[in-house]
């Protein structure tokens, strides 16, 4: 990655509980910061546009001051891989669909795990939906680590 990453996309299936974690919690991050230079977005593989993040993701991400209220989702299209220079995934059935409609993005897209602080790189980020409290929040504190260790890499701070 040698390139200077500017816009980052968090890819996750339909864009209404895991990647808006983590562009919510970048975008904090580049506030807090107090810098423009970073782009944090999202989209989803199978997102239908205009969907909303879940209750439950709401929930959740307002208890760590991330607010997800005004999210809406929407579909991984050509334009937004382009001008990515990073893209971060939750699983690597993510990555192998980008692939396969984007091979020219190879070289930057990863799992998000690949910026943990904790546990296995190369595992997923579990998909909590539909599932209960406890498995928005695990998700979130999950995709918080790998956000923590990305802001460290971009220079932002060492921890969310």
């Amino acid at each position: 990655m040698s390139v200077r990453i500017k816009h980052v996309l968090f890819v996750c299936t339909g864009n209404i509980c895991r990647s808006p974690f983590a562009e919510g919690l970048l975008e904090n991050l580049v506030q807090k910061k107090g810098t423009e230079e970073i782009i944090a977005d999202s989209a989803g593989l199978l997102a239908l546009p205009g969907n909303r993040a879940t209750g439950l993701a709401q929930k959740v991400a307002a208890e760590y001051d991330v607010d997800l209220s005004g999210h809406t989702a929407k579909y991984v299209e050509k334009d937004i891989v382009d001008r990515s220079d990073l893209i971060l995934v939750m699983e690597k059935s993510h990555a192998n669909n980008l692939l396969t409609a984007f091979p020219e993005a190879e070289d930057k897209i990863f799992l998000i795990r690949h910026f943990a602080g904790f546990g296995s790189k190369n595992r997923a980020i579990a998909d909590p939906y539909g599932l209960n409290y406890e498995a928005y929040r695990f998700c979130f504190l999950d995709i918080q680590d790998c956000v923590s260790g990305l802001a460290g890499h971009l220079g932002l701070m060492n921890s969310c």
